[in-house]
């Protein structure tokens, strides 16, 4: 009998994409596509034909009635990577694991909990050659409650970021208590929001360079490393400054060679606790290297790193070699499964 593999995921979820509700100031609410909070490769691994060969999938939401069938050989793979704005579904999933005792539980709730963002700090504290930004969780439900947020903080500059966003969205950097009063009136402050220390992380270019890399099964493996002018990084900052500027191009190509060839053996110590903290069997790291420590920015299991436009002209196809080490990395590892 060829094993099923259940991936799980909230059932009103289209594609990558989830509705918010967005309140505005008329009164009226309207929904927004955004990235949701959970890993993106279920195209992958249901198109596979070498994996369906070898297994059955059901894509299944966890407000369906799963039915398992007797003598069943089940594999679960939860999804939902953001333990932010999904504490209610992972605790569901977490219920679900521990009713059906599956052969194996990849991407397990009760470690993805241990990425969010108010978690990561301490969940990735004390490790030598490491440093992640102080962060705090806070729910201010009006201005003067933000204001008093921000300064009890006692950090500037500082980022405030809204509470389940992901590629940049919601997200503002202030520079002193001056800046307070013109963000007042942005809605999304008081839905639940993080601050952040800010560490200005430019090279020796004046330029930012943030790093991505992704543990599959316990293996970490380079994903992109884009730079920009611009500290708020994410995947369409190419287009501040690479799509026009082959040398950086270049220069991500060579560091992601660096990284492949020695760079992460020579920071072995500290992503391998990283993975040990975390443990995770799919999950992917942002970074950036700041004299010699790993300065971490996120570390979850929602992370975009299976599709990349590759440009009109091309100038990002070296980004394909590492692409293909990842798609053979989770084919490989639910292979075993």
């Amino acid at each position: 009998m060829k094993p099923t593999l259940f991936l799980l995921g909230p059932s009103d979820i289209e594609g990558q994409s989830w509705t918010k509700k967005e309140h505005l100031k008329n009164g009226n609410v309207k929904g927004t596509a955004q990235w949701s909070g959970f890993l993106p490769i279920q195209p992958f691994v249901m198109a596979d034909t070498t994996l369906s060969a070898n297994s059955t999938f059901v894509l299944i939401g966890i407000h369906e009635s799963l039915k398992v069938p007797k003598d069943a050989r089940l594999n679960l793979f939860n999804l939902v990577g953001d333990a932010d704005a999904s504490v209610t579904t992972l605790n569901t999933i977490q219920a679900l694991e521990n009713n059906i005792q599956p052969l194996r539980c990849f991407n397990r709730a009760s470690n993805v909990f241990r990425t969010s963002r108010g978690i990561l700090p301490e969940t990735l504290s004390n490790i030598p050659g490491c440093h992640v930004p102080r962060i705090i969780a806070s729910d201010p439900k009006s201005y003067s409650e933000f204001e008093t947020a921000c300064e009890n903080f006692s950090a500037w500059p500082l980022i405030v970021r809204a509470r389940g966003y992901h590629g940049g969205d919601h997200m503002i950097l202030l520079t002193d208590r001056s800046q307070l009063e013109a963000f007042k009136d942005n809605q999304w402050l008081y839905d639940g929001i993080f601050l952040m220390e800010f560490i200005d992380y430019r090279n020796e270019g004046s330029l930012y360079q943030k790093s991505r890399i992704l543990f599959v099964d316990g293996v970490p493996y380079p994903r992109h490393s884009i730079i920009s002018d611009r500290w708020s990084i994410h995947s369409g900052s190419r287009a501040d400054l690479m799509a026009g500027d082959i040398e950086l191009c270049r220069q991500e190509e060579h560091f992601l060679a660096y990284l492949r060839d020695t760079g992460l053996q020579e920071y072995d110590e500290v992503f391998s606790t990283i993975q040990e903290r975390v443990g995770l069997d799919i999950f992917g790291v942002d970074f950036a290297l700041v004299d010699g420590q790993v300065l971490v920015f996120e570390a979850n299991a929602c992370m975009n790193f299976l599709n990349q436009d590759y440009g009109a002209d091309g100038r990002y196809r070296y980004l394909e070699s590492h692409i293909k080490a990842l798609k053979h990395a989770v084919k490989k590892m639910l292979m075993r499964a």
